[in-house]
């Protein structure tokens, strides 16, 4: 193997260990935020259960209390609450699965760009001027101007630098 082909599988190697950190860079904040919105999901949960009881409570009382025996619709009302509890369950853990994807990846789209920002930074505390920032396709424009700042910065103390 030559020494071309062993710096390629090493860089290869590194974008791979680089990308994996990269998608778990702040799993905790990733966690805390999902946390939040699970917390708001249950409060509206529970607010809502609590209305649904309240509004079909009268009319369950009511259809099963006209007769002394267990009725028909009794029955058919109980089946269909199983039904709906159920129902409900394998859309919440549906949710909680849709949440945890949107807020790994909402933070991975925020935090992301910083990585190469602090990467940059410390480039140029150590008088490397000739260090550019280059973020992903897609990231948030704002932060891509920040970037182009950044680089403008750079190139303004490399010139600077050369110059004296």
């Amino acid at each position: 193997m030559s020494s071309t082909q062993a710096l390629e599988q090493t860089a290869q190697k590194k974008s791979q260990q680089r990308k994996l950190k990269n998608a778990i860079w702040e799993p905790f904040l990733q966690f805390k935020l999902l946390m939040y919105m699970l917390g708001l999901t249950a409060i509206v949960a529970v607010l809502l259960g609590s209305f649904l009881y309240f509004a079909f409570s009268d009319l369950i009382s009511t259809i099963s209390s006209q007769s002394d025996t267990r009725s028909y619709y009794e029955d058919e009302i109980n089946m269909q609450l199983v039904y709906l509890i159920r129902y409900c369950g394998a859309l919440f853990v549906l949710y909680v699965l849709l949440l945890a994807s949107v807020c790994v990846a909402y933070t991975h789209k925020l935090i992301g760009p910083f990585r190469p920002f602090s990467r940059h930074v410390e480039e140029l505390a150590k008088g490397n001027y000739a260090s550019r920032v280059t973020l992903r396709k897609g990231d948030i424009s704002m932060l891509t101007e920040y970037a182009e700042r950044l680089n403008e910065l750079a190139v303004n103390l490399e010139t600077k630098e050369k110059h004296q």
